[in-house]
């Protein structure tokens, strides 16, 4: 096709290349102002049924996908009989290309593989086996990520499978038929039988042989002498110096019998990555006997030891162990989450609190070498400590206030029965001195948290949140994680004396889950990740030294407990968030999710269009911005930050960008730059903020230095904010009425009210409930849509602004409520009748592990 011609939006600009199944060209999107891959079934091609099945299966293989390893795919469609396919336009070269200049490096090569091995894992995952993997169909780009093309032969299987049953899903074939690239086919696919994941593994061995040896593990004169290679002959030597563990993954991935192979590729992704902290110098089993097949066939037996003393490098945060690797054994046996855990006073018995099946939450106890645990009977509370002389600091009436983080009425409760003694309100964590007799708490506030030892005197106070507040053994100090800002788990690893002089340990953590002394009292041990989702890894550190790995793990984790014996309480965590949206026009619910953590932010008031943010493992320190359509086509990304709200006129998306520093920024949703707006020294404390419907002013809550919280008014052309209420007044959601004159607000005493943003006194806001936060406003600027998030099932009222009358609208719930406990930002129409709701789903495991130092 020449340039300048167009298919359907989009504009030809320059051929890129052509294959077997179509031809594909750079191409400007001229409505969102970027340029894309489109990939085009030619004429005499689209005629042919079998080849458009063939490119139709692509784009639905393709597009069930979403992984940084592998292409987005943004688009499908049919311009006057012409098929094609539109994908993001990778920036670099393919590793055909690379290769063409030669073997790489074994640390490049590595580097590769493990990407690719990531994205293969993901495809296997959502049950799509690609079947056709080659140096062609994988891209790098400038900046060294890998990207998976071409899933044009891909065939649905189950997403475990393992056996050689014949699918008949999508991209299943009849047997006996031949379906690949010559050369790097597994000897199934050359045989026309099944594939299933493991053949594509089979591809992927093909491949890091050819990274590192520069030349195919199966070559032929023909296509026939290749097939045949790969059914009866090994492949040549590897270059000499080769590390014997790289090797060894090679012939592993190699073997001819699909069970003798590596069973899973996010295995193999994991080992890959442990020796590409080595640079693949892991240390290899023995290699005896005088001939090639027997020396393929030794290294091929051991590599599987090799991945696993990989692993257990990489859990040791060294290349091997040094000693016995740590022991994991699992405590607890439900399904649900355990929210936290504590060795109780003997060592032998541990002591947690769970909520199982979507239950109420409540603290069981077990023995360390017994599957079996019992309810202590307390329905409805969370467990925070247990002190030396056997008492209990529980939280009742337990709530969630972050993701599976609970606080409650603090109430002390002995181990060996008894009614709960209640001591305050508003508690999210307590901690028992050594001494046994007094605790310290993090006492929540509406604007703050307060760190408070004893019980009212108040050594720390911010307006973000703290967690997990552990005595040092002395009892001289105490650790806590402080997060900066609500509602979000960054934060810092500190320590403050009785006195109230804090001191960071640790500080710039994307995630942080779990702290506890170590048990020599020398360290501060805690589970945090610099980037993406929760940690994966347990650190030390001490004061004046930068921290050390301990363990790092392929599961995400929660760091709870440590005795003075060494042994440690962790629970593995699988954390997922879920969006669902109803249109008013089709009454159902469509998955909105895109990737692992998906938060919505805002909704067009037509319901058509949908602001979120992604904050999942992909991420960085802030999260990703998209948009995308309510209709579920693909989602768009706009950039980075904490995204608050669409303009009115859809051209805006108002953000706020969180690291390295507070920036308010503006990113345009079609054409255009973003605009960053002068902060003027003011402290953002609060989501909520919205644009005044002008478009051209946005409303949001921030404080001055050294003052209290307050809304601000400011105009995006320029100028310093403008401050629209008195100190102590913070916004409950989606606030501002239609007119852009009222806003809904927490006034210092916590009461909702509505204030007016040109001055005046603001009046009440009746029939609200003390923990109702706003939805938005109705069209009419009569009513209010209100809700109460801590409620799972959560209903939504329209409460009419003059009188107060409430009447119920809806209720919001998943239909599986396990691991659910309490709902994201719900979003409404100004009808009321479109609406997307977003909700965390955590399951968790509780583990005692032994052996790490």
């Amino acid at each position: 096709m020449p340039g300048g011609s167009r298919l359907g939006p989009y504009e030809i600009v320059a051929p890129l290349g052509a294959g077997g199944m179509g031809e594909v060209y750079r191409a400007r999107d001229a409505r969102l102002g970027r340029e894309v891959a489109l990939k085009v079934l030619p004429t005499e091609f689209a005629e042919n049924r079998e080849r458009r099945q063939r490119f139709e299966q692509e784009a639905r293989a393709a597009s069930a996908l979403n992984h940084p390893n592998i292409v987005v795919v943004f688009d499908i469609g049919d311009e006057q009989g012409t098929p094609f396919l539109v994908t993001e336009l990778v920036d670099g070269e393919s590793l055909r290309k690379l290769l063409e200049r030669g073997p790489l490096r074994v640390r490049r090569a590595l580097e590769i593989a493990s990407q690719l091995a990531e994205g293969m894992g993901a495809a296997h995952a959502a049950g799509i086996v690609h079947r056709d993997l080659k140096p062609e169909n994988v891209m790098v780009t400038r900046e060294g990520r890998v990207k998976i093309l071409d899933f044009g032969l891909a065939k649905q299987a189950p997403p475990a499978a393992t056996s050689d049953a014949t699918s008949t899903a999508l991209g299943a074939t009849q047997p006996g038929t031949v379906m690949g690239t010559a050369g790097y086919m597994s000897p199934e696919q050359v045989q026309g039988r099944p594939a299933d994941p493991r053949s594509d593994i089979f591809s992927f061995g093909a491949i890091l042989y050819e990274m590192v040896a520069g030349r195919r593990a199966f070559e032929g004169a023909t296509a026939i002498e290749s097939m045949s290679a790969i059914l009866k002959d090994e492949p040549p030597e590897l270059p000499a110096g080769l590390p014997p563990a790289v090797e060894s993954v090679i012939r592993h991935c190699l073997e001819k019998e699909p069970r003798r192979r590596f069973q899973s590729a996010q295995d193999l992704a994991f080992g890959l990555q442990a020796l590409v902290r080595t640079g693949g110098s892991g240390a290899a089993p023995a290699v005896a006997g005088p001939t090639k097949r027997r020396r393929w066939v030794s290294a091929a037996a051991g590599a599987a030891l090799l991945i696993a003393g990989s692993l257990a490098g990489l859990a040791a945060g060294r290349g091997f162990w040094k000693s016995d690797p740590p022991t994991f054994r699992k405590v607890s046996f439900g399904r649900g989450t355990v929210s936290n855990a504590r060795f109780g006073p003997d060592g032998r018995t541990v002591l947690f609190s769970a909520v199982w099946q979507g239950a109420r939450h409540e603290i069981y106890t077990t023995r360390v070498e017994s599957p079996e645990s019992r309810s202590l009977g307390l329905e409805g509370a969370s467990l925070f400590s247990i002190s030396s002389t056997g008492e209990m600091a529980v939280a009742l009436e337990a709530r969630s206030h972050f993701v599976d983080h609970f606080m409650g009425r603090l109430a002390r409760v002995p181990l060996s029965g008894g009614a709960p003694r209640v001591l305050l309100a508003d508690v999210a964590e307590a901690e028992w001195a050594p001494d046994g007799e007094n605790l310290a708490v993090a006492h929540a506030f509406p604007d703050s948290f307060r760190l408070e030892y004893p019980i009212g005197k108040v050594l720390y106070e911010t307006p973000g949140w703290i967690s997990y507040l552990r005595f040092s053994p002395r009892g001289d100090r105490i650790a806590f994680i402080d997060h900066p800002a609500p509602s979000d788990n960054r934060g810092r690893v500190a320590v403050i004396d009785l006195a109230g002089k804090k001191t960071i340990l640790s500080d710039g953590w994307n995630s942080l889950e779990g702290l506890s002394w170590s048990a020599r009292g020398d360290e501060v041990w805690f589970a945090a990740a610099r980037s993406g989702g929760w940690p994966k890894s347990i650190y030390g550190v001490a004061p004046g030294r930068e921290p050390r790995a301990v363990v790092r793990l392929p599961t995400s984790m929660r760091l709870v407990d440590i005795r003075s014996d060494g042994r440690v309480l962790l629970t593995s965590v699988n954390i997922r968030s879920e969006m669902l949206g109803v249109s008013a026009e089709e009454k159902r619910e469509r998955n909105l999710a895109w990737l692992d953590q998906p938060l919505p932010r805002d909704l067009s008031d037509d319901g058509k269009t949908l602001l979120f943010v992604e904050q999942g493992e992909a991420m960085g320190a802030n999260p990703a911005v998209y948009i995308r359509k309510t209709d579920g086509s693909p989602a768009v990304r706009l950039g980075e930050g904490a995204a608050q709200a669409l303009s009115p006129n859809g051209k805006w998306a108002l953000t706020w960008l969180v690291a390295p520093s507070t920036q308010v920024v503006l990113l345009p949703t079609g054409e255009g730059q973003p605009v960053r707006l002068a902060t003027a020294g003011l402290v953002y404390r609060r989501e909520g903020a919205c644009w005044l419907p002008d478009s051209r002013r946005i409303l949001f809550q921030a404080s001055e230095p050294q003052r209290g919280s307050r809304l601000w008014v400011q105009d995006i052309a320029g100028g310093a904010p403008r401050a629209a209420s008195p100190e102590g007044v913070a916004l409950a959601g989606k606030a501002l009425s239609p007119d852009g004159k009222l806003a809904a607000a927490r006034g210092p005493d916590g009461a909702l009210g509505l204030y007016p943003l040109d001055g005046g006194a603001a009046r009440p806001l009746p029939g609200v409930a003390p923990a109702e936060d706003i939805v938005r406003w109705s069209g009419d600027g009569r009513r209010v849509y209100v809700y109460d998030r801590a409620q799972t099932p959560t209903p939504v009222h329209r409460v009419d602004v003059s009188s107060g009358r409430r009447e119920l609208l809806r209720t919001f719930a998943p239909a599986d409520p396990t691991g659910v406990f309490r709902l994201g930002r719900t979003l409404l129409t100004p009808s009321g009748d479109g609406v997307v709701f977003g909700f965390t789903r955590v399951l968790s495991e509780l583990y005692l592990v032994e052996g790490l130092r």
